[in-house]
């Protein structure tokens, strides 16, 4: 009779030491799914042979070792710093509010008005300014209407997480003539916006605060076309929304990594926002049921655009309409300010929200989806020019960004539709 071969038992350590092992292999898997992002093509520089290129190679390698030497504030530093700064303006124009108010009050022969008229604003000669506005030209406040409430738990009087009166997919035209749509037109359509392009719902308490901060030049008619179809999209999302038109001074190459960090800065001592969402002039949305609202994690809500033929160009697209909470967007650091010109700025900001550990989020790109206004586009930075900066944009991020933009504010004007903000952000 054959015996049969005892069998060993396997023994605890090797289950462990086996499970290390996976648990390793795993890890250095993802490592190297991060280095094959970080290592692509648009980080690998190479030297060019065209001169004049290797001449602003060399320059933009002592800019970015001349920005490594700088003494500027900790991102944290830097949190406190713009939370003071927020803190002042605010204590200044709650003294400004109420000084206005009891001056009319005083002054009002029957009843106090709900709107408070202030001076005309001085015209400048951008494009922006409304015929009909009349306000401060440091951005004052123009009284807000107060809200009654039926008593009751504040489930029972917040908006809805996804509003009754969402419609869905829209019928958008991005191709308008100067003449299909004004801005009077616009304004008539949104008569309860009120100045700087502030709006929240009278019939229940907003769940969200967001800011829309969108970098402008010189296109004016894209703007209107712009607020014309997201008004609407905002308000029946039921936010408390406003919005903010940030513009680059001067005719100097654009720089919109600076304009959206100065905008931010300048944002957050006028509205307490939750969330900002940074959205390109030419970009229409197509679909309501693309929240605003402020998401968990980095939003990239441009998924699919008609130019584009309806795809996601690559994984880490985060351009044309990014969505960040406040205290991501800090911990970010913000935009880079070192991209002149068109290009690459929004893939910087990508590495940075993958460095520090966020995750890019998006809608279905059935929901997500948006028509681009046809346009002349920037002139790009040379291709050498943008490869060192990302390959350097991990590196960079702590000591570049909202801790070292640095930019002259040349006025923050209450428009009819949207506060107009005027920065100069320099020269390359």
């Amino acid at each position: 009779m054959l015996r049969k071969k005892k069998v060993s038992p396997v023994s605890g350590e090797l289950v462990i030491l086996t499970l290390c092992l996976v648990l390793v292999m795993i890890t250095l898997s993802q490592i190297l799914v991060v280095h094959h992002k970080f290592s692509g093509k648009y980080t690998r520089v190479v030297r060019p042979n065209n001169p004049k290129a290797r001449k602003e190679l060399r320059q933009l390698e002592r800019s970015i070792a001349a920005l490594m030497r700088q003494n500027v504030p900790s991102i944290e530093q830097n949190k406190q710093i713009l939370q003071s700064q927020v803190f002042a303006s605010r204590i200044k124009d709650i003294i400004f509010r109420a000084s206005m108010e009891a001056n009319a009050s005083i002054t009002a022969s029957v009843s106090v008005p709900t709107k408070v008229m202030l001076a005309p604003a001085s015209r400048d000669n951008t494009g922006l300014t409304d015929p009909s506005f009349q306000g401060d030209q440091n951005g004052g406040i123009h009284g807000s209407a107060t809200l009654t409430f039926k008593t009751g738990n504040l489930s029972d009087i917040m908006c809805g997480a996804i509003p009754d009166g969402l419609e869905g997919p829209l019928n958008v035209n991005a191709s308008h003539s100067h003449d299909d749509i004004k801005l009077v037109d616009v304004i008539e359509e949104n008569v309860d916006i009120q100045y700087g392009g502030k709006w929240k719902p009278s019939s229940c308490y907003a769940r969200y605060r967001v800011a829309i901060i969108i970098p402008y030049r010189d296109r004016l008619h894209h703007l209107v076309v712009l607020l014309a179809h997201l008004l609407p999209i905002l308000r029946r999302q039921q936010l408390d929304f406003r919005v903010f038109v940030v513009e680059q001074f001067g005719n100097a190459t654009f720089n919109k990594g600076r304009i959206m960090n100065a905008a931010f800065k300048e944002a957050l001592k006028i509205f307490d926002f939750q969330c900002v969402v940074f959205h390109d002039v030419d970009l229409i949305p197509e679909d309501d049921r693309n929240m605003y609202s402020c998401p968990w994690q980095p939003r990239h809500m441009s998924v699919a655009i008609d130019e584009m033929n309806y795809r996601l160009k690559y994984d880490i697209l985060v351009g044309g309409v990014l969505n960040l909470r406040v205290e991501h967007y800090q911990e970010l650091n913000g935009y880079s300010n070192m991209y002149w010109g068109w290009g690459a700025e929004d893939d910087d900001m990508a590495y940075r929200i993958l460095h520090v550990g966020f995750k890019i989020t998006r809608p279905p790109s059935t929901i997500a989806r948006y028509k681009m206004i046809k346009h002349q586009k920037r002139r790009p930075t040379s291709w050498h020019t943008r490869s060192k900066l990302l390959h350097t944009a991990v590196k960079r991020y702590k000591m570049d960004g909202l801790n070292s933009v640095s930019y002259t504010l040349m006025f923050v004007h209450d428009e009819r539709l949207f506060t107009h903000i005027m920065v100069d952000v320099g020269k390359p």
